[in-house]
Formats: structure tokens, sequence, C-alpha cells
């Protein structure tokens, strides 16, 4: 799990590459059209002559119309001799990835928009490797393998409740802002809450938030780990946690619960609803009871916080396995 800053770095590493890589591939082809032409390079010449006289009487502020009229005759005979020899007007130009920026990563003192997609594609990459994101999305839910039949408790059909379900949460996500509420998406094992939270997770990092998704035994467990090994931060790995527009946080209760566990548990619960910041936790637990029993009377209040999303219906994977 990467920080916010490291990821920032990479994607920035990346668009001075592209930079790079455009220089130079545009120097390639300049190189090869003054081979093949042998004007080119004066013609080159005038352009730029003309430009810098041009800008000189600007700043001088001179009247530029002979200066301007000399420049756009000089690029008029550049772009006649590359056309002559089949080549683009901009065919000497570097040709950034990034039109708006150039591939510098910046416009206006700003970070430019493709910064921020390649952070987003990093992201996506390291919650792929963790999960199946690549092939969550609330359209690859099917309805058809919840039953279609009475539930007395939800009061009506399972299908019509998940499929009501699911459309809120479709909602949520679209519509997720730093002032989202907190879910809880429990239910018995195999019934696509882990889906569901990747498919919110695949929305929302489209709208430019930063998405973290653990699971609970792995991301406790580095934890655990990283206090007697070097190689390790815990810190920074619960802060990074703790700072994530959205952090997902899957198969609660399958982790090995310690002393440990429940200091840092209650640590990143408590930092996150003092920020404000989202969650969202899948759990099979179902019993408010049994949740306070596991993990004490305060992180328990502070899940009960949590808006509950209840997944019914039958085992999914058993299911598709049977097909």
């Amino acid at each position: 799990m990467r920080t916010k800053q490291e990821l920032y770095q990479a994607a920035l590493r990346t668009v001075a590459l592209r930079r790079q890589t455009a220089r130079a591939n545009a120097e390639d082809a300049r190189l090869e059209a003054e081979a093949a032409i042998p004007a080119l390079r004066h013609a080159e010449d005038e352009v730029r002559v003309r430009g810098i006289r041009c800008a000189l009487a600007g700043a001088a502020g001179k009247d530029r119309t002979e200066a301007a009229a000399a420049l756009s005759k000089a690029r008029q005979e550049l772009t006649a001799l590359l056309a002559a020899s089949g080549r683009p007007a901009d065919a000497l130009e570097p040709k950034f990835t990034c039109k708006l920026c150039q591939d510098t990563g910046s416009v206006q003192g700003r970070t430019c928009t493709c910064v921020h997609k390649l952070m987003q594609g990093l992201r996506r990459e390291e919650i792929e490797a963790l999960s199946s994101l690549s092939i969550s999305s609330f359209d690859t839910m099917e309805l058809r393998y919840y039953p279609n039949t009475m539930d007395e408790k939800l009061g009506e059909p399972v299908r019509t409740y998940m499929g009501g379900l699911l459309e809120d949460l479709r909602s949520y996500a679209e519509e997720f802002d730093h002032n989202s509420e907190s879910l809880m998406l429990f239910g018995n094992a195999g019934l696509g809450k882990t889906h569901a939270a990747l498919a919110i997770a695949g929305i929302v990092l489209q709208k430019d938030f930063d998405v973290i998704y653990v699971s609970s035994p792995d991301f406790f467990g580095k934890l655990e780990n990283a206090r007697f090994d070097s190689s390790e931060d815990a810190e920074t790995l619960l802060r990074t946690a703790s700072a994530a527009d959205l952090l997902i946080l899957d198969d609660l209760g399958t982790e090995f619960v310690t002393p440990y566990f429940i200091t840092t548990f209650y640590s990143l619960l408590n930092n996150r609803l003092g920020a404000g910041l989202p969650t969202i936790v899948t759990t099979n637990i179902a019993d408010g009871s049994l949740l306070e029993k596991r993990y004490t009377e305060k992180i328990s209040s502070r899940l009960s916080s949590f808006v509950p999303c209840l997944f019914a219906g039958e085992d999914i994977r058993g299911l598709k396995a049977a097909e």
C-alpha cells in the first residue's frame, strides 16, 4: 500500500518519462527530415530567427505587424517543404501524451489532470493485485442468483430487496464525496458483499478520490509484523489507511484478535470518524452483540454508527459452481 505522496511521485516520474520520450522522438524525426530535405534546416532557422525578432518587437512595445508577417511567411515556407515530402505541418513537433500540460504535469501552477489519472490507475492496479476489482462492477452482479421468494423478515422477495440495495449502493458510489456516510455490508458468506464494495471502489476512483482496499486479516497482520520488521513501517501503513478518501476494510471478523489489533483497529476507526472520512466494512458477523464481544464495546459503538446494509439470499459461489 503506497501513500498518496508516493503515488504522486510515481505519476510524476511517468509524466517526465513521457515528455523525455516525446522530445527524443521529435529530435529523431527532425534529423531524418533534415537528411531527406536539404532546405529544411534553413527554413527552420528562418522560423526561429523571425520568431525571436517578433518577440523582441513586442517586448520593446514596437509595432509587430512587419515582424509577425515575416514570421508567418517563414512558417508557411517550412510547412510547404514538409508537405512536399509527405509530412504533416507538425512533423517536427514533440507528440506529447497530454495536450493540456505537454507532459510537464502542471498547468498554471496546478497539478494537471493527467497526473491525477495516473495516480488513479496506480491505485487501481494496487487494488487489483489484492482483489478482483477488474471484474467487479454493479453490472456484473446478476440478480438471478438471488431467490425470487418472499422473505418474511424483509417483507418482500429477496431478489426485489437485493435489487433495491444494489441500486442504493450504486447511487452511493456515484454521489460519493467526503460527506458520504460509512457503510457496513453484512450477511452470510458468498452473497456479493466484497463484489459490491469493489464496484463502489471502481466508481469512486473514477471520481478522482483516493480509495484504499485492504483485507482485514492481511492488513492487520502486516501491521503486527511491522512491529518486528524494520523494512515495514506500521505507523506509515496506519496513517495511509487513516487518511484515504475511502477505506474499504474487507472480511472483518476473519483476523486474529490480539490486544495490539484491538488498539490499532480502535485507532483507525477513531481517526477516520474524527476526520469525517467514509469507511466501508464487509463482514459475515450479523449480530451486534457478537461484534461487541469480539471487538469491545468502544469499537462496537463506533461500528454502530455505520449504515447497515444487509445482504440476503443463498451462497452465490455455490450456485455458480453448480451450473
